[in-house]
């Protein structure tokens, strides 16, 4: 049975790496490794704990929109008695009313992109079923 090339020269001394250099090299690469593991965790646990905290925040989002549908009749009273609001423009309110409805949206849409591969909303169950 032929010696293979490697198990040749491991056996005669005159291997390009010796035991002692491949050890010498898992000694060097170990705490690199345990240092890139650990940020690694880190970054993950910073991520998940951003998602968890943006979650709760999720519900205000839908008061939000409720607060632009109060603000549309509200800019029609303003429009009738200006006075009521104190020299505030109508067209104010509408526009409140847009930026609302337009930061709930984006707000939803910048949660679902941000979200970790595998996480699901933790307060999912408080959300209407319907959805």
């Amino acid at each position: 049975m032929p010696i293979e090339p490697r198990c040749a020269e491991r056996e005669t001394g005159t291997a390009k790496h010796s035991s002692a250099s491949s050890a010498l090299r898992f000694t060097v690469r170990l705490p690199i490794l345990i240092l890139l593991g650990l940020v690694q965790v880190a970054l993950y646990g910073a991520w998940y704990l951003a998602f968890y905290i943006l979650c709760m925040f999720r519900p205000f989002t839908g008061f939000m929109t409720l607060a632009a549908i109060v603000m549309l009749p509200m800019s029609i009273v303003v429009h009738a008695h200006p006075h009521a609001a104190n020299g505030m423009p109508f067209w104010a309110f509408g526009l409140m009313a847009i930026g609302l409805v337009a930061f709930a949206i984006g707000y939803t849409l910048f949660l679902d992109w941000f979200t970790p591969p595998g996480a699901e909303d933790p307060f999912g169950r408080y959300h209407r079923r319907d959805r």
